[in-house]
């Protein structure tokens, strides 16, 4: 971008008296890119910085403290709280309307230069539009290892473990969704926060302990702390070439 920069700056000079706008604009061109460039490492610094504070608090796990703060409900028999987590959203998929598509049919008649009237009637169809993952709500997430719980301001979603027919998280496990024997449309769960565990890993956490007891939630504790510095030692390799 730099040798851009000055590319364009030598061939304005050539057929301009008025350089020195070019000057002013080159010197604008070269801080734009310097800008962009610290942005994006400090972006890259901050995702690493937050894999690690996931790491930490898997590597807390994996060493069987899952104690739980913050969180109050009403526990089932043999119910053991894994991990509790904030600012959590509540997905669904919904349409957000109809399209309609069509227009008109029959006799078309002309009535003056360039206009015509139609004598027919109005013909097409209003076609729902496909369902898409929507945010509909804002709370606290609770997996335990019986159950998932949603509360939020509007809506409060409970799911049985034992009803789970699927499980599908996204990349790092920021988004996932759930599939319930007992319920008709597909849920969800999304978070932004970084520096915690990811509702995916949660969930994931809470269907190990669900079907192999504690030691099973403990293994996958492990098995994403290991995965998750493996890959930013990986990414810390890529940029020392």
């Amino acid at each position: 971008m730099i040798a851009l920069g000055l590319a364009v700056l030598f061939s304005t000079t050539l057929w301009s008296d008025s350089h020195y706008i070019f000057i002013v604009m080159f010197a604008v061109f070269i801080s734009y890119c310097s800008f962009v460039i610290l942005m994006a490492r400090d972006r890259s610094r901050q995702m690493t910085t937050d894999l690690l504070k996931q790491a930490d608090i898997l590597d807390r796990l994996a060493a069987g403290d899952f104690k739980v703060e913050g969180a109050v409900f009403s526990e089932q028999k043999d119910e053991v709280a894994i991990y509790h987590l904030s600012d959590v959203g509540l997905t669904e998929f919904k349409s957000n309307g109809s399209t309609w598509s069509g227009g008109y049919g029959g006799l078309s008649v002309r009535v003056a230069k360039g206009v015509r009237v139609n004598g027919g009637v109005t013909q097409g169809r209003s076609t729902r539009n496909p369902e898409t993952s929507q945010a509909i709500d804002i709370g606290d997430l609770l997996v335990t290892n019986q159950r998932i719980i949603f509360t939020g301001a509007n809506e409060v979603r409970v799911f049985d473990m034992d009803k789970v027919v699927n499980l599908e998280a996204g990349p790092n496990g920021v988004t996932v969704h759930i599939s319930v024997s007992n319920k008709s449309k597909t849920s969800g769960f999304q978070s932004a926060n970084l520096s915690d565990l990811t509702p995916g890993m949660a969930v994931a956490l809470a269907s190990a302990w669900h079907e192999g007891g504690k030691k099973a939630a403990v293994d996958s504790a492990k098995d994403m702390a290991t995965r998750l510095r493996a890959a930013i030692a990986e990414q810390a390799k890529s940029k020392s070439k």
